[in-house]
């Protein structure tokens, strides 16, 4: 029970947390410029709310990797490249479904680069590389203050962990 406790803590701080980044990127962006008048300094952003469950989720399986006897040895570079992949391939999949299928046209890429059928494309993948060693990080401290054991380092040590490749 704690360990389903802890998992749906994981899974609304996830969900939210990642809700917040995408409309603050996107406001960054300015990707409403134009849109019903909105200019470039309104810093508008926008989000769906299918991403909530979709992030809180895909958060789970990545803090997950920590927990899983076989994957727990593994390096930290190598938890990174794991979790981007189950990323990026979860979003093909709820791409085609949600997008395609759906027609919820939540996100298209198909003005981007190396995409594919416009659910995922390479810029997007590097992200959620980068992203995965944040939410690896979060996980261990949210974990760390719900049980208090093991007390993880800092994001600054992780991020030096991934580059010196331990």
């Amino acid at each position: 029970m704690k360990y389903l406790w802890n998992k749906i803590i994981h899974f609304f701080i996830f969900g939210s947390l990642y809700l917040n980044i995408e409309i603050i990127v996107r406001a960054y962006n300015k990707s409403l410029v134009g849109w019903n008048g909105i200019i470039k300094y309104s810093f508008a952003g926008w989000t769906s709310l299918w991403m909530f469950p979709i992030a809180g989720f895909l958060a789970c399986i990545i803090g997950n990797l920590n927990n899983n006897k076989k994957i727990i040895n593994l390096k930290l570079y190598q938890q990174v490249i794991i979790s981007g992949i189950i990323v990026t391939i979860c979003e093909f999949i709820l791409g085609i479904i949600l997008n395609i299928i759906c027609k919820f046209n939540i996100w298209n890429y198909s003005n981007d680069k190396f995409n594919i059928l416009g659910q995922i494309c390479l810029q997007n993948t590097i992200y959620w590389f980068l992203l995965s060693i944040f939410v690896i990080w979060l996980d261990d401290v949210i974990t760390y203050h719900i049980y208090n054991i093991n007390k993880p380092d800092s994001l600054f040590i992780y991020i030096k962990k991934l580059f010196t490749l331990k």
